[in-house]
């Protein structure tokens, strides 16, 4: 059995240790997550881009995390349509 100074002086590395080892678990599987979701909503939205006027490069934001979907989103929906709805 260890004594009580050497237990104390593993305890931290190895918690320190074990977190990081889950945090970077969890990381790779929001990076997956994120890969996949952006590939399934590229074609979509390269679509959409292009019927609405559009170039359609502007669907690989997705590959942003965070700010690329919003950004997409806010130039479809704030922005004039050069091909959509002004010719109606």
């Amino acid at each position: 059995m260890p004594d009580l100074s050497t237990l104390l002086n593993w305890l931290p590395g190895s918690v320190i240790g074990w977190l990081m080892t889950i945090g970077g678990v969890i990381l790779l599987i929001a990076l997956a997550t994120h890969a996949v979701l952006s590939l399934l909503l590229i074609i979509p939205t390269w679509r959409i881009c292009r019927r609405a006027g559009f170039s359609g490069a502007l669907a690989l934001l997705h590959l942003l995390p965070v700010v690329g979907p919003l950004t997409v989103m806010a130039i479809l929906a704030f922005s004039d349509w050069p091909g959509g709805e002004a010719r109606r």
